[in-house]
Formats: C-alpha cells, structure tokens, sequence
C-alpha cells in the first residue's frame, strides 16, 4: 500500500513539473488536464488574398455541381465496402446532411452575398425547408436521420441570421426548426445521447450505442437553435444527454468513442490519438452548457493536440475501410474535427485566436483539391459536399478570426 501511495505522489509531481507555464492568475482560474501538452510554435498567418482564392475556388465547386432540386450528393458512386445506408431514408438522411453543411459553408464565407451564391442558397434552403419535415428513420439497423435533422437545424439557424424576427422568411425558417427540435428529441437514446446504429434492438426510442460525437453534435445544434429562435429541447433528454456526454470525457481531455467503450479507455481509439476530431465537438457543446465542468483552457488543450500532432488525422484521409489507419482513426473523421475545431475559435482568448486560426489554416488549405473540393472518404457521392461543406466553414472563420470585416460606417 505504501508503495502505492509514494507511486501516485511521484506521478502527482511528474504532472506538475510537466504542466506548460500559465501566468499565475489563469492557472489559478481555469482546470488544467491531466496530461500536459507540448505545444508547438507559432506558424505564419494565411493571406487574405490566399483565403479567398481558396473560398472562391470551394464555392464555384459547389456552384457547378448543385443538383436541379437545390441539394448536394447523391447515392451513385459505390465502392467494395460501403456504409450502411439503407434505401430510401439512408441516402435522403446522407444528402441532407450535405446540403446543410454546404449551406453552412456558403453562408459563412464572405461570398454570400454574391448573387450566384445567393440564388444556389435560395434553391438549397428551399430544398431542407421542404425535405427536413419528412425525414424518417431507414429501418431498424440504423438512425442516419439524426445527422440529417442536426445538420438541418443549424443550417436554418443561420439562415435565419440577420432576419427581422416578425418577417415571414423568418417564421417559416423557425417553424421548421421547430420540428427538428422536436425529431430530435424522439431519436434520442434510452442511454441518453444519439446514436446512428442500433443493429440489435427496434423500439421507438432508440435503444442502441450512442457515440460522443454524434451526442456533441446534436446538443451544438440544440444551442444554435436556442441562440437563433429561442427553441429548446425536452429538458429531460438535454439532462441525460450532458450527463452521458461528460461521462465519455475522459480525466486526461479524451473523448471515448461510444458508451461501450467507456469500458475500455486504453484501447488506442479512445487515447488521444484517436479522439482529436472528437474532442474539439465535445468539449464544445460542454462548455456551453456545463461551463463548471470544462475549462476554457481544457478547449484549447484539444485544439493544441491537433496542432501538436500536425498531419496525423490526414494519415486515414481517403482510406476506403473505416477505422483502418492509426489509433483507429477512419477517414471521415477528419473535416469533421477541423470544422469544430473552428466553431471552437469562438471560444478562444483574442490574444490566442491568431495562433489557433493560423494553424487551422496550415492544416487545411494544402488539403484542398484541384477541382475546389475537399474530401476525406470516399462515401458514395456525398463526399465532396460534406468534406467542402466543413471546410468551407473552417477557412471563413480563419478568414473572419485573421482579417475581421470592417464596422459599417455610422449613418
């Protein structure tokens, strides 16, 4: 027992001595990790004229590539192995999703205003107002309706920015929402959380693994949604769903990756190799509703891992078999981490946020293709949009973070 004891006190002290140097009145303040990270340095700061050629670039892809009914994707390329999406709601649920991101992405870029833009955005949110009220859940094997309806959710949100709240564009928009809000609820694990598989069990509330990710990625969704129309969700399953998700965090900053696998923290997916595009989403939706919990310098712990461990998410871009590269890491997981990682910039410290954004655009912009996309695997052909759509968003943060818009000029 005793050599216990003096083991722990020697690991106790290890940490400390490891711990980066924070001014004193900061440490003091915010909780720090367990395990200390080393950061590395700073990198020179994109041009504008290089962001916006790379904006540019992303939205004449999206452009010229718009399906006639205003959505992004479809369900015609097809490889060995695929996801599992089950015919019709599987392929619905997936385009949905892309076009909202894509949505997002445009909406976000400083090209919105571009008449082009506007009328592919026009047709777009047109297609979701139209769609996203009769998404269904596929069949019994899965719950894809869920990044439907969240992506859905935040794309109204922020179509809704700067609309007079009596107008009927603005109405219509929350009416919508409304019911998002309300699927949403519905689809919500017994567990608390959300899930995208179920596999063993049908009933009508969901009764299968939810994930972390997809969790943080619903609660997020649920706050834009609170922030653009005042709606809120069942406060019972906002409850279960915060308390699950801070139990998937790990002390050492680390998400893992299901309830399942909160048995299992050692395995290399759930270290924090294998949860940096997780993290930057869940500590995201914790520090909005659970600011107690999580530290502001605990976020920024998950985005200096990303940085730290430059090009290791883009070692599974592009691999065909999920989870195939290392710590598990699959393909997909990529614009994901890096879209969040830029809706956490609106988290970080002005003295930092140069730092932050700097780096995000060093690991994005050499991602981007040829033809104007990005992608990271190959899933039918939903790829492009999805992949375009996150980053898309990620490089007009950087690009608002770096070179801030002007204040209109006083009347």
């Amino acid at each position: 027992m005793n050599k216990a004891i003096l083991l722990l006190a020697a690991l106790g002290a290890c940490t400390a001595f490891c711990a980066p140097a924070q001014p004193e009145n900061t440490a003091k303040k915010e909780k720090r990790d367990t395990i200390p990270i080393a950061r590395v340095p700073d990198v020179p700061p994109p041009s504008r004229e290089k962001l916006d050629a790379s904006i540019r670039k992303a939205a004449d892809f999206l452009l010229g590539n718009q399906n006639k009914d205003g959505s992004w994707g479809s369900h015609t390329l097809t490889k060995g192995l695929n996801v599992i999406c089950p015919y019709p709601e599987g392929p619905r649920s997936f385009r949905t999703a892309s076009t909202s991101l894509c949505v997002i992405g445009l909406l976000a870029s400083p090209l919105k205003e571009d008449p082009a833009v506007k009328t592919a955005l026009d047709k777009a949110i047109q297609y979701l107002l139209t769609t996203l009220p009769t998404l269904k859940r596929g069949d019994t094997r899965t719950v894809l309706g869920v990044w439907g309806h969240a992506y859905g959710l935040s794309a109204l949100c922020r179509a809704a920015r700067g609309l007079p709240e009596d107008s009927p564009r603005y109405a219509e928009l929350k009416k919508v929402a409304a019911l998002q809000v309300e699927a949403l609820d519905q689809m919500a694990d017994v567990q608390g959380g959300w899930g995208y598989y179920t596999f063993q069990t049908f009933s009508k509330r969901p009764i299968g693994e939810p994930t972390s990710f997809l969790t943080a990625t619903v609660l997020i969704a649920y706050k834009d949604a609170e922030r653009a129309f005042g709606l809120k969700p069942d406060p019972r399953i906002l409850k279960r769903a915060v308390a699950g998700l801070e139990k998937l965090r790990t002390p050492a900053g680390s998400y893992v990756y299901s309830f399942s696998h909160s048995f299992y923290p050692g395995r290399p997916i759930n270290r924090h190799t294998g949860s940096l595009a997780r993290t930057p989403a869940g500590d995201l939706a914790l520090i909005q509703y659970d600011p107690d919990f999580i530290s502001r310098l605990q976020l920024e712990d998950g985005l200096e891992r990303i940085w730290s461990r430059g090009g290791w998410l883009s070692l599974a871009v592009k691999k065909p078999i999920p989870h195939e590269s290392f710590a598990q890491n699959a393909g997909y997981f990529f614009y994901y981490g890096y879209y969040y990682a830029a809706r956490c910039l609106s988290e970080v410290p002005a003295e930092r946020l140069k730092r932050h954004a700097s780096h995000l655009a060093a690991d994005l912009l050499p991602m981007q293709e040829k033809d104007g996309s990005w992608w990271d695997y190959p899933l039918y052909n939903y790829h492009k949009f999805y992949g375009t759509g996150y980053a898309l968003f990620a490089v007009s943060r950087v690009r608002d973070s770096l070179y801030p818009p002007s204040p209109a000029p006083a009347p």
